[in-house]
């Protein structure tokens, strides 16, 4: 639904604030980003085409053009937000667009497709001017030669400029943008990288060519012709790059809407004289301020200029004041990380907000103050950072923590109190606790309205506690460099105030941030909310990271891994028993056996450690180290190690290798399994081997007759071992001498373990069946079509129902005897963990980490929880379901959650 504002908020006060015209004479100056409408933009669309480099949304004056997910192009009146018309295209995506002289121009196309489309319509009336098929596939590149890393199409009111060509020859092509026609064609010089940027009447061209040249001209976008060159300060790079492999110079080119570009460290005016504008802190928009501005240049987490320690939470728009020759920034209402500037008009700015919506900004003028940076809020109304804690506070995390505040300065201007403050613990036992004051809005709407696309924006990428989340506290994993883990911190607003913690510790921001939301609360008089945990919900314990494998319990302890640490948790409370870090990565799951759990970390090293303690009793790392990680088996004495080529067989108490079996492949890829004194394993060369659990040796080898390259999937129930592999065979091997009783070829490869299930073997093939076969002779009973073959979504029996996820998002219910669906029940989203089957309830994880529980004999949904793992980090290794002690073990969102089934 648009949400639109009165004219009357537009205009502000008549003597402090007016509009661009009311600028000259007046003293007035650009003082404020005032947000005048925002209108849905399809989030399936998303905002940036990365195949092409180009927008998926235009604005000009008058229009605004959005790309659809259902290859649509909604269009809008810039002024009002109003939606004007729906133009639908073709059946083919839509790749980008663009307005320019009351005309829309539309791609239409995959770059994989072999073909695009180009297509234009009048933006008053929607009457088609014209179609036209483009190729921009993509090359090979030859080393030694140029590329082009730029937009494909750049859209200009004087002509639409192709690039036909990323490598030598790079070729262009220019468009009538009324018509379509065909006009220049030019072929750029050759061993140059190459970038473009189109402003609203003009084209530019960033080179950097052999002989160490770099070079930025203007283009007549309808003649292809130069109208200015500027010879720029080279890199100390020599062309090509020898340290870089198939992969250009970086070019770094911004243009405003009206021509004014910055090319490096370089601005430059549309007729191309060089500004001596430095790139250095804007100042204020007070005194000595201009009223002359260019559109916006960038939009930025902080202002342009500014090397921040604290990065500030909303976007800042950075334009070049012509007046003053400065880089001049003012801030939006809403949050940096999730917002793009696409695009702009004298005056106005059109912005892709996390939410999903396009929102249009109006640039105002009034008197300035000197705190347009700030929002106008008084620089006495930031809080003082180290006062929104206390010692005491800290006092059940260690004793003796002593605040060390940062310099109060934002913006290069004085805060009467730091905005940030580290507590340093007494020892390096216990963990530092960061907290910064990253803003203080004009009022606590815009707090909200920033703090609300901030959370929604976390919510959608990352993994977050959603069992502690509140309307004033929102706790999460920021991804690490590394990728393998996450860094805790919390997001808190109450009132103007937005104040966020850091820690490697998520068990103490659990506690302080609650304190530090309850000041701030009280601080502006607000209420305080009331607690409301899911009510499936015994307990939640946090990690520091995202989860690896399932919880493992154990008796009345629960072991869980998650950011290179293993933790043990009471089963029935969730009371941490203990933390041990053992590596930066643990690779779960972990197992437990006798008194020791036993961990697998990324440097290849087998880890056990007491299950009373958490001290480690012994370490083992095989020699030579896999490439590929390994996997184990703990059981009966003895830990089955799968590394490289190599089965190793420990003691399990002492670490101690008691043998070695050499595979003729690899079991990289490959997990042990163990029935009775024997463990069977494949070695991804088209072998299966049966080995005697005690002393290693070789009870039987038998070759599947599978391609080598592909893993058997091997299962042993009772007498026989049932084995499925890519050579669309499934087997049943006797478990004493390793003869085959009987084979069975189905239509495609077998993607998942076969599961026994009393008299049935069920198996999963390629083709998206689903096959019934009888385990004494392998007869084939029945087989049910499906639409997924992904090998974490399994088949669980139930009484009387074979239970399988049938298609994206739906799980069904078949019947064991004939195949007959019983049931089927839509989640609302992609399923990627499950079935699990416990006391006649099914369990599945849906993508964004919800856990759904449903009645196994009608389908019916009995609850649901949300674990807070938006992209599924945790669900695909660590959201497994686990029953013991009458509870349902799970993770997500780094936590692990005891529910009551």
């Amino acid at each position: 639904m648009l949400i639109a504002r009165a004219a009357t908020v537009l205009m502000t006060v008549a003597l402090l604030l007016g509009t661009a015209a009311d600028a000259p004479g007046d003293r007035l100056a650009p003082v404020q980003w005032r947000m005048a409408w925002s209108a849905p933009a399809d989030g399936d669309a998303g905002g940036m085409n990365s195949e092409f480099d180009i927008l998926l949304h235009g604005a000009s004056e008058q229009v605004l053009a959005m790309a659809t997910g259902d290859h649509s192009v909604r269009v809008h009146d810039a002024r009002t937000g109003r939606l004007v018309r729906i133009q639908h295209m073709s059946s083919a995506p839509v790749a980008g667009v663009w307005v320019t002289s009351g005309t829309v121009v539309v791609l239409t196309g995959k770059q994989d497709d072999g073909e695009q489309r180009l297509q234009a319509f009048d933006a008053a009336t929607g009457a088609t001017l014209w179609r036209r098929a483009v190729n921009l596939l993509s090359q090979e590149r030859v080393p030694g030669t140029g590329h082009y890393s730029g937009p494909r199409v750049v859209v200009t009111e004087r002509g639409i400029v192709i690039v036909e060509r990323q490598f030598e020859p790079l070729t262009l092509l220019s468009l009538d943008p009324r018509s379509g026609t065909a006009g220049a064609r030019t072929v750029h010089e050759r061993h140059c990288d190459l970038t473009a940027a189109g402003a609203r009447s003009m084209l530019l061209l960033l080179d950097y060519c052999a002989g160490n040249r770099m070079r930025l001209s203007s283009v007549d976008p309808s003649t292809l012709r130069t109208e200015w060159r500027r010879t720029m300060p080279s890199p100390a790079l020599t062309f090509p790059n020898p340290r870089q492999i198939g992969d250009a110079y970086s070019l770094d080119l911004t243009v405003s809407g009206d021509g004014y570009a910055a090319a490096g460290d370089a601005f430059y005016a549309p007729d191309g004289r060089r500004l001596p504008i430095p790139r250095e802190a804007p100042r204020a928009a007070g005194s000595a301020g201009g009223s002359q501005w260019s559109e916006p240049l960038y939009l930025n987490g902080e202002p342009e200029g500014f090397d921040m320690s604290i990065q500030s939470l909303p976007a800042f728009l950075t334009s070049l004041d012509m007046d003053t020759r400065r880089l001049r920034s003012l801030p939006l209402d809403v949050p940096s990380g999730t917002t793009t500037l696409v695009g702009t008009a004298p005056g106005k700015a059109f912005v892709l907000l996390g939410t999903g919506r396009i929102a249009a900004y109006i640039l105002t003028y009034g008197i300035p103050t000197g705190r347009e940076l700030f929002d106008g809020v008084p620089l006495d109304a930031w809080p003082d950072a180290c006062g929104l804690l206390s010692a005491a506070d800290l006092r059940p995390i260690a004793d003796g923590y002593t605040p060390s505040p940062a310099t109060p300065t934002r913006f290069g201007q004085r805060l009467p109190h730091p905005a940030q403050c580290d507590w340093i613990p007494p020892t390096d036992d216990a963990p530092v606790v960061s907290l910064a004051v990253e803003w203080v809005s004009s009022s606590n709407a815009t707090a909200r309205r920033i703090y609300a696309i901030e959370t929604t924006g976390i919510k959608q990428t990352l993994a977050y506690d959603a069992t502690t989340e509140d309307p004033y506290l929102l706790d999460y994993l920021r991804p690490t460099a590394t990728g393998s883990s996450g860094a805790p911190e919390t997001v808190v607003n109450a009132g103007p105030v937005i104040v966020r913690l850091v820690s490697t510790s998520r068990s103490a921001l659990r506690l302080l941030a609650p304190l530090v939301r309850d000041q701030l609360l009280a601080r502006y008089r607000l209420a305080r909310p009331a607690p409301t945990p899911p009510p499936h919900l015994r307990w939640s314990s946090p990690t520091d990271g995202h989860l690896q494998g399932a919880p493992t319990v154990s008796g009345d302890a629960v072991y869980a891994a998650g950011g290179g640490r293993v933790y043990a948790m009471d089963a029935f409370s969730g009371r941490l028993r203990w933390s041990r870090a053992i590596s930066d990565y643990v690779s779960g799951p972990l197992q437990s056996a006798g008194d020791l759990v036993y961990a697998g970390d990324s440097r290849t090293t087998l880890h056990a450690l007491d299950t009373r303690t958490g001290r480690s009793r012994w370490r083992y790392s095989p020699d030579p180290s896999p490439d590929l990680g390994f996997h184990f088996l703990a059981t009966r004495g003895r830990v089955i190690l799968c590394a490289g080529s190599d089965i190793i067989g420990l003691h399990a108490t002492t670490g101690r290798r008691l043998w070695r079996f050499r595979t003729g492949g690899s079991c990289a890829w490959s997990r042990p399994r163990q029935a009775g004194g024997t463990v069977y394993i494949d070695d991804y060369a088209g072998a299966v081997h049966a080995l005697d659990l005690a002393t290693g040796r070789t009870r039987w080898s038998v070759r599947t007759g599978a391609d080598e390259r592909a893993s058997p999937w091997v299962t042993p129930a009772g007498k026989a071992v049932y084995v499925a592999g890519a050579d669309r065979r499934v087997r049943a091997l006797d478990t004493a001498t390793g003869a085959q009783r009987w084979s069975t070829r189905l239509g495609a490869a077998l993607t998942f373990a076969p599961l026994p299930a009393g008299a049935t073997v069920y198996v999963r093939s390629a083709d998206y069946e689903v096959h019934a076969l009888e385990a004494r002779t392998g007869r084939k009973r029945w087989s049910a079509p499906t639409s997924v073959i992904e090998p974490a979504l399994g088949l669980t029996v139930g009484q009387d129902r074979l239970y399988v996820v049938t298609s994206a998002g739906i799980i069904s219910a078949l019947d064991t005897a004939t195949g007959a669906e019983r049931w089927s029940a839509p989640m609302g989203d992609d399923i990627i963990l499950g079935p699990v089957v416990h006391r006649g309830v099914v369990y599945v994880s849906t993508d964004g980490g919800v856990v759904h529980a449903l009645d196994g004999a009608t389908g019916a949904r009995r609850w649901r929880m949300n674990t807070g793992d938006a992209l599924g980090n945790d669900a695909i290794s660590g959201n497994a379901l686990t029953h013991a002690n009458s509870l349902l073990y799970t993770g997500g969102g780094g936590n692990v959650y005891a529910l009551h089934p």
